[in-house]
């Protein structure tokens, strides 16, 4: 269980408390400059100057060290920047370093994600090379092959086409379902409400609502957080949504 009890930054977030249990994957979406970064960064335990406090398994996440984060938590970042020509071969050996794993293990882990994010073309080629969507699945990867317990994610279907943003998606949602407790940040409403299964509404900084894709997703609280209203159409395979400004 991940609990936050009034935790906040400065002025980017206002307290804010919850608790997830594993085995769901949670959503935090809001306008931009709401706060959804900041949140996923502190529990990250990435951000210093943080107030409340923060539990995984009731061990306080803000006394991990760098290498005991490690072995608990995987952190998507919103923009992934690659400056040096390391193959992604490479790049997926160095996201597994200081792991608590066997050797079998870990190549099991790197293979799987390989498949996952179809990089086999891809293994020996520099990573400085290739797309921005590539770069992108490349960065997916090395988090997959870590297999940590808790995952977060901050907009990880950025730079995807619409295949790979819904194999991303379909990842997150298994791992979840594994037992895993998945947080992404999200700007595609309809991603939000077709995967997760509680969302983070931030506004301002602020907790506006929490619970499940029907409570959040309302006329009224996109109108808050947004400034639009949202038509849904919705069948068993996925759902879409039509926005209107107001």
């Amino acid at each position: 269980m991940l609990k936050l009890d009034n935790i906040a930054h400065s002025e980017r977030l206002k307290p804010l408390s919850f608790t997830a249990e594993a085995g769901q994957l949670i959503g935090v979406i809001g306008a931009n400059g709401a706060g959804k970064s900041t949140l996923l960064k502190i529990m990250a335990g990435l951000l210093n100057d943080v107030s409340g406090a923060a539990t995984w398994a009731d061990q306080d996440m803000t006394r991990w060290s760098a290498i005991e984060r490690r072995q608990y938590l995987a952190f998507i970042p919103q923009q992934t920047q690659f400056q040096e020509p390391a193959t992604v071969a490479d790049l997926l050996r160095t996201a597994q370093i200081n792991l608590r794993a066997g050797a079998k293990e870990l190549a099991q882990w790197r293979q799987l994600s390989i498949e996952q994010f179809e990089l086999e073309p891809l293994l020996e080629r520099a990573v400085t090379e290739l797309s921005g969507g590539e770069q992108r699945r490349v960065t997916l990867a090395c988090t997959h092959a870590m297999n940590r317990p808790l995952l977060i994610a901050d907009e990880p279907t950025a730079s995807l086409d619409l295949n790979y943003q819904l194999l991303t998606m379909d990842w997150l949602k298994t791992s979840s379902q594994q037992g895993k407790l998945v947080f992404v940040a999200l700007h595609d409403l309809a991603l939000a409400a077709q995967y997760c299964d509680q969302i983070l509404l931030l506004h301002h900084g602020a907790l506006l609502a929490h619970g499940t894709p029907n409570q959040v997703l309302t006329d009224a609280n996109l109108a808050t957080a947004y400034k639009v209203s949202v038509d849904w159409l919705c069948n068993p395979k996925g759902v879409a949504m039509l926005p209107r400004r107001l």
